[in-house]
């Protein structure tokens, strides 16, 4: 089963939030493609400026962010546009679906020791991508 299929299939459990579901898989998608994993959100937020509120996240705050910090905290990654052309999303629908997501998987991956506050890898296998989906959606609802 692909990623987008257990997407679907996350979306259908959790009913309500499919967009949530498509973003929080396009996302999870563009961290197992890029370089440094979820680090590579830690890097882009602290080089953008918005260091302290990803330390907010790793630390349990996870209150949604605003759009336009998740555009400005992504700036020049490229990981809004790829996620809004693999669902299909505007750009504007999916800045709003991470903005609730993105601190959600942040402090999941912190929490679960798979990086460290500052986003360095700890040698933890990644977190295998249906149980970190459901794991999030399960916190929406």
């Amino acid at each position: 089963m692909g990623l987008m299929d257990m997407v679907e299939s996350a979306a259908q459990q959790f009913g309500g939030c499919g967009e949530h579901a498509q973003v929080a898989g396009g996302l999870l998608q563009e961290i197992q493609q890029q370089p440094g994993g979820v680090g590579s959100i830690f890097q882009s937020f602290q080089q953008n400026g918005l260091g302290g509120l990803v330390q907010q996240w790793a630390g349990g705050q996870t209150q949604p962010a605003a759009p336009d910090q998740i555009e400005q905290g992504l700036g020049g990654t490229g990981m809004i546009d790829n996620i809004a052309q693999r669902t299909g999303m505007s750009p504007t629908v999916v800045k709003m679906g991470l903005a609730v997501l993105v601190p959600i998987v942040i402090h999941h991956f912190v929490s679960n020791g798979h990086v460290t506050a500052d986003g360095q890898p700890t040698g933890a296998p990644p977190p295998e991508p249906g149980g970190l989906l459901q794991s999030v959606l399960g916190r929406l609802l």
